[in-house]
């Protein structure tokens, strides 16, 4: 069953707005991970506090409600000065209206047997005598603003696309208990109540009281954010899984060498983008925190795709850490990126690489060299990056320049920058300590800011977490498109010469 959540960094700030206060969301009740019932609903959600029903329907069209107090699983009236319904999407296109509480008194109606309801119910329609082919008919009774479900709604699946819904056996008639919409609900719902699916997440405001504060969220991104939805998800998958490099170079994979400080979670780095394609938590590459550099050798990691088969058309080059004292030589950072260096080459600390060394490649070709370089910065103490670190940061960036290689930044450990995004990695774009670490991370290295993405790397984790998923596909797809552009440059000198 599908557990992704569907609600959008943009829906989430846009609900925020209206709320008044920046706020959490938890998803709680998923009708296709769940199943619908209103009894897992009371189950879920019952005394959990405020809350948000979000309704995705097969027109693409999203609407629900908000309720302050708590869901009840008792049969009455619940009085809410605070509730709305709203809308957030019409036909797939953006189309945000709030309909505020006119009847207080009847913002929602809790019972056993119902989803979540908005406005009044009449009970005596859900008895079997007066529903017809299991659907209700409100006609001179009590018409509710929003009432989901009742009872349990069975799955069903299109016979040509196989797709799986839900045709609630609910109702949709804004303008009883909430202000009237100037449409009718076929401008709203489509006039019917198929969804894909219905989610219900609770709301905790997470605002804090002085506008100063370094956890302060804006509603508006500071860089437009990935889809966080499923489709975001595969569509980003399916680009790192389909690219293959350029042909012309005959190069079958291509090369992205890590660098960075000891602790940025270069290693961590590997094993996060092999957990997203191998759909589990994976430790290929050993990480943690150390006195020294946990990595000690050149790791060129390949990654399958389970889903086709094989690997996929790159390799990630893990390196030692940077230290003050112990580090790649200057050297040794050349031979590496003009491919002298082969897989598993064990560096010495106090000797640069020789012919004679094990794992050293006498006739390197295209294929051997490093096609992009991804930086992996430690986002919480890029403020105070110790100097002789910095200083080998940008002597190794030199090198990429004169070598035309593109470089790309993996920010990571935001989370520890601003504790919101350590409960929600998708209110990075939101958070203005995140766009300060990054701001501050393009002074100290030189580095546009356009080219760095933050990263949330896999630590504490036991599962995996579609918004951590995303940052490090939005990331790697950038890394390949910027590594197609260093093969298309080399083709272009090659071809002149």
């Amino acid at each position: 069953m599908d557990s992704m959540e569907l609600l959008t960094a943009r829906d989430r700030a846009q609900l925020s707005q209206w709320i008044g206060e920046a706020c959490h969301f938890e998803l709680q009740y998923k009708t296709s991970r769940d199943g619908c019932s209103a009894s897992t609903f009371h189950q879920l959600c019952d005394g959990i506090g405020p809350t948000v029903t979000i309704l995705y329907n097969t027109d693409n069209s999203v609407y629900g409600g908000f309720l302050l107090k708590d869901w009840k699983n008792s049969e009455g009236c619940i009085k809410d000065n605070h509730a709305f319904l709203f809308t957030l999407h019409f036909n797939g296109v953006s189309k945000p209206r709030k309909f505020s509480v006119t009847n207080a008194n009847e913002a929602a109606y809790a019972h056993q047997r119902l989803g979540p309801a908005f406005g009044n119910v009449d009970m005596s329609l859900l008895n079997p005598y007066t529903k017809m082919k299991s659907r209700v008919k409100w006609a001179a009774h009590i018409e509710p603003d929003l009432l989901t479900f009742y009872d349990t709604v069975n799955v069903m699946v299109e016979r040509g696309t196989k797709t799986q819904y839900f045709s609630l056996n609910g109702q949709a008639g804004f303008g009883g208990a909430y202000q009237k919409p100037n449409e009718n609900m076929n401008f709203i719902n489509n006039g019917h109540m198929s969804v894909f699916d219905l989610e219900v997440y609770t709301v905790k405001v997470t605002k804090l009281s002085t506008s100063s504060s370094p956890e302060q969220l804006s509603s508006k991104t500071w860089r437009e954010s990935p889809l966080w939805n499923a489709q975001g998800y595969r569509t980003l998958k399916e680009f790192v899984s389909n690219y293959k490099p350029l042909e012309d170079m005959n190069s079958p994979e291509v090369n992205i060498l890590l660098v960075g400080q000891i602790g940025a979670g270069k290693s961590s780095i590997f094993n996060t983008i092999s957990s997203v394609f191998r759909g589990e938590l994976t430790a290929r590459a050993c990480a943690g925190n150390s006195l020294h550099s946990l990595t000690t050798t050149l790791r060129k990691y390949r990654i399958r795709n389970p889903e086709k088969g094989g690997y996929l058309n790159f390799r990630l080059c893990d390196t030692p850490g940077l230290e003050e004292d112990m580090s790649i030589k200057h050297q040794d950072m050349v031979l590496l990126l003009d491919g002298f260096l082969s897989d598993q080459y064990k560096f010495n600390p106090i000797a640069h690489a020789s012919q004679r060394d094990q794992g050293y490649n006498n006739t390197p070709t295209f294929k051997d060299k490093i096609h992009c370089v991804a930086f992996v910065i430690d986002g919480s103490s890029v403020d105070v990056l110790q100097g002789t670190i910095r200083q080998q940061l940008l002597q190794f960036r030199s090198l990429m320049v004169e070598r035309g290689i593109p470089q790309i930044v993996y920010l990571t450990k935001l989370d520890k920058v601003c504790s919101l995004v350590d409960k929600d990695v998708r209110l990075v774009f939101h958070s203005d300590a995140c766009r300060k670490a990054l701001d501050t991370t393009a002074d100290v290295i030189g580095i546009p800011r356009g080219h760095i993405f933050p990263v949330k790397n896999y630590e504490k984790e036991t599962q995996l977490n579609t918004g951590v998923d995303i940052l490090a596909l939005t990331a790697l797809r950038q890394t390949l498109l910027y590594a197609d552009d260093f093969l298309e440059d080399q083709f272009e000198i090659s071809c002149s010469l």
